[in-house]
C-alpha cells in the first residue's frame, strides 16, 4: 500500500531546518550526558548541539532533546526514538543511516546540513541500541518491575507486539510474535488478571496461543491448540485457564490449561458453532458471538469438561433465528459477571444483557459500525471504537464513544485518530489506550515508516476523568495496530 507522504516530508524538513538555526551557544558536556563515552562522542557532538536537539532548541526540533540519556528516553512528538534492544524499531537509527542494505534509511539524513555519520559511527549507535541502549552506569530504560503498568498492542501486519509503559505513555519494547518464517498476523492480546503472563492469538491458522512473561515480556511457550483459526479467547479470573474459539464453520471451543500449557478438551457441539468469535468468560458461563443471527452462544461451564450450549436471543424476542440478524462482532463482561455488553454491526449499537436472566436491558445507538470495547469500572464508563464513522468528525475516519453504563446515556464522542480499533482501560492511572489503525489508503501519512517498511498506525490516550486526549500524544507504532491488552 502506498500513499502521498507530502505532510510527513514537510514535517521532517521543518524539524531539520530548525536544526540549522542557532538558538544558543550551550552544549551539554559528554561527562554530564550519562551516555557511555563512545556514544556520547557521537550524540553530544553531532546531535545535541545549538539549534538542534539540545535543551534550548528541542522544542523546535520535533520535541526531541538528546542532551542527556534521560532526556532521550523522554521521547519526542511521536513517542520514543530509541527502543532498547530493537534498532529495527528505533527512529534514531532510521534517520542516521545512509546505507539501506543495513537497515531502514529515511530522509532527511541527520545531522541535517552536515556530514552524515560514518558507517562506523552508525554501527556504534546501532549496536548500542541492540545491547539495550544502556546509560553510562549500565542502566536499561524501563527495567523489569512488578509494579509497572503496561499496554500491549498487536501490530496485525508486522508480527510484533508493541509494549507501552502506561505511566509515561511511551513505547518501551517490541516483542516478536509467531515464532515462524511465515507471517502469523497477531490478532488478540490479553493479560492474565494476576498480570503474571500475557497471551497472543493469531489471525492466521497458526494453531497456537503464544504465552509471554508479564515481568520480562519474554516468550515462554506456544500452546498447541490443534488445527483451526484460533483468533478469540478469554482468561478465567484465576488466570489458570482460557477458553479459545476456532473462528471456522463449523467452529470449535478449546478449554486450555494455561499452567500446564496444554489443551484439556476441545468441543465442537455437533457442528452448531458458526464462525464463533469474541469470547467472554464469567464464573460459570462462556459467551461467544456468531457470524449471523439474532442471538449469542451461551455455554454453561459449571462442569468445564462437559459444557452445555444454548442460543440466547438478544433482540428482545424468545426465539433464536440463525439467518440475518444483528451481526454481533464483540462482547465484554463486567467484573461482576452480571452484565454482558454486545456490539452489533448490522444495527450499529451496543446491547446490555443480564447474564443471569438473559434479559435485554438496554440498547445504545452508535455513530458507526463498532469494533472494540473496554470498561472503566471505576468511572462506570463504556468505551467503544467505531473505526469507519465518517460523519462525527469531518475529515477523519472513526470515533470513540464514551457511554454512562448506569443510564445508557452517550457521554461523549472523541476523536482519537484515524480508524480506532482496540481499546483498553487502566483504571488506576485513569487512562484509556486506543489503537488507531490508519490502514485505509485515504488516511493521513505517518511521520515515518517502521521496521516493517510500511505506513505506521498510532496509539492515543484518553483521560477517564476529562474524556479528553492526554497531552495530544499519539505514539507511532508498527503497521495496523489492532488489539490492546493490559
Amino acid at each position: 500500500m502506498t500513499r502521498p507522504r507530502t505532510r510527513a516530508v514537510v514535517a521532517l524538513l521543518m524539524t531539520a531546518i530548525a536544526c540549522k538555526k542557532p538558538k544558543d551557544n550551550k552544549q551539554a558536556s559528554t561527562g554530564d550526558s550519562n551516555y557511555p563515552d563512545t556514544i556520547a562522542d557521537i550524540i553530544i557532538s553531532r546531535c545535541a548541539i545549538s539549534g538542534c536537539h539540545n535543551n534550548a532548541s528541542a522544542i523546535n526540533a520535533g520535541g526531541l532533546n538528546l542532551s542527556t540519556w534521560q532526556a532521550m528516553f523522554s521521547g519526542a512528538g511521536t513517542g520514543a526514538v530509541v527502543i532498547p534492544f530493537r534498532p529495527d524499531f528505533s527512529t534514531l537509527c532510521y534517520y542516521t543511516n545512509t546505507d539501506s542494505t543495513t537497515g531502514l534509511a529515511l530522509q532527511p539524513t541527520m545531522p541535517y546540513g552536515a556530514a552524515p555519520l560514518t558507517k562506523e559511527e552508525y554501527q556504534r549507535i546501532h549496536d548500542w541500541i541492540a545491547d539495550g541502549a544502556p546509560s553510562a552506569n549500565g542502566r536499561i530504560a524501563f527495567p523489569d518491575s512488578n509494579g509497572r503498568h503496561k499496554f500491549y498492542v498487536t501490530n496485525r501486519l508486522c508480527d510484533v507486539v508493541t509494549v507501552i509503559d502506561a505511566a509515561s505513555r511511551l513505547q518501551m519494547r517490541y516483542v516478536n510474535t509467531g515464532n515462524g518464517n511465515s507471517a502469523k498476523f497477531p490478532y488478540s492480546v490479553k493479560v492474565s488478571p494476576q498480570k503474571d503472563y500475557w497471551y497472543v492469538s493469531y489471525y492466521s491458522r497458526s494453531g497456537n496461543l503464544s504465552k509471554y512473561d508479564g515481568l520480562t515480556d519474554a516468550h515462554v511457550n506456544d500452546i498447541d491448540l490443534g488445527d483451526g483459526t484460533w483468533q478469540s479467547f478469554d482468561i478465567t479470573s484465576d488466570g489458570k485457564h482460557a477458553w479459545v474459539a476456532d473462528n471456522s464453520s463449523p467452529g470449535k471451543l478449546a478449554y486450555v490449561d494455561l499452567v500446564a500449557e496444554k489443551v484439556i478438551k476441545t468441543f465442537d457441539f455437533g457442528g452448531q458453532l458458526v464462525y464463533p468469535s469474541s469470547v467472554s468468560v464469567t464464573q460459570d458461563k462462556v459467551f461467544l458471538t456468531p457470524s449471523a443471527g439474532n442471538f449469542i452462544y451461551e455455554i454453561n461451564i459449571s462442569n468445564p469438561t462437559s459444557p452445555e450450549l444454548s442460543l440466547q436471543p438478544i433482540d428482545g424476542t424468545a426465539t433464536a433465528l440463525p439467518a440475518g440478524g444483528l451481526s454481533t462482532v464483540n462482547t465484554l463482561c463486567d467484573k461482576s459477571g452480571n452484565t454482558l455488553f454486545v456490539l452489533c454491526a448490522a444495527t450499529s449499537d451496543v446491547r446490555f444483557i443480564d447474564t443471569r436472566t438473559g434479559q435485554l436491558r438496554n440498547i445504545v445507538k452508535l455513530p458507526g459500525i463498532p469494533a472494540s470495547l473496554a470498561l472503566s469500572e471505576k468511572r462506570g464508563l463504556l468505551f467503544i471504537s467505531c473505526p469507519d464513522d465518517m460523519t462525527t468528525f469531518p475529515g477523519n475516519r472513526g470515533s470513540v464513544v464514551a457511554i454512562d453504563v448506569a443510564n445508557g446515556a452517550l457521554k461523549k464522542l472523541i476523536n482519537t485518530g484515524y480508524q480506532p480499533y482496540g481499546i483498553a482501560v487502566d483504571d488506576e492511572l485513569g487512562i484509556v489506550a486506543v489503537a488507531n489503525a490508519n490502514i485505509s489508503a485515504d488516511g493521513p501519512a505517518s511521520h515515518h515508516e517502521s521496521g516493517c517498511g510500511k505506513t505506521n498506525g498510532n496509539v492515543s490516550f484518553i483521560s477517564t476523568t476529562t474524556l479528553e486526549l492526554t497531552d495530544n500524544k499519539r505514539l507511532e507504532v508498527a503497521v495496523f495496530p489492532y488489539a490492546v491488552g493490559n
